[in-house]
């Protein structure tokens, strides 16, 4: 599972690959850290309240709460913004862990025809789809909901120290 971490970093930028009702999928996000290292992000997602309150501005230092999805995704938890008032919201979080358990279903199900119809067309390579399709769909249903659980962050913002009202 991945822990809730903290960093202070500084957007310099990103592209914007999709966006939602929830959330916004950014895509290449160049950040630079307290040391002035440069790093990248693959994929960032971002609660619309949280980048309706800027937690994405370009070249102002702010501090993330942000999991690991993946190796190089994140998922932004919270942000300190510029008078150190700590930002979250954990409805939208609860809505984004619904539609990740719907996208799991999907790839679930979708995989098993989908893996049949490749294999077809593909001569039995296809159905390398289906294990590919039972994983993603395993870590959309199981993984990413209980790392994004009320309780869970609940717990992780009180480690430290932010007080949820």
């Amino acid at each position: 599972m991945s822990d809730l971490k903290k960093m202070t970093v500084v957007v310099k930028n990103f592209n914007l690959r999709a966006s939602g009702d929830i959330d916004a999928l950014y895509s290449r996000v160049r950040l630079e850290d307290e040391d002035g290292s440069t790093f990248y992000f693959k994929e960032v997602v971002v609660p619309k309240y949280l980048s309706d309150k800027g937690a994405l501005r370009t070249d102002t230092p702010r501090t993330w709460y942000f999991k690991h999805l993946g190796k190089k995704s994140i998922i932004v938890v919270a942000f300190e913004n510029k008078h150190g008032k700590v930002e979250y919201d954990l409805a939208d979080m609860r809505l984004i862990v619904r539609s990740t358990v719907i996208k799991g279903l999907m790839y679930s199900i979708g995989s098993i025809p989908g893996g049949f119809i490749a294999a077809t067309a593909t001569f039995g390579l296809g159905l390398l789809l289906i294990p590919w399709g039972m994983w993603y769909g395993y870590q959309n249903i199981f993984r990413v909901p209980a790392m994004l659980s009320r309780k869970r962050l609940l717990a992780e913002f009180s480690e430290h120290g932010i007080v949820v009202k």
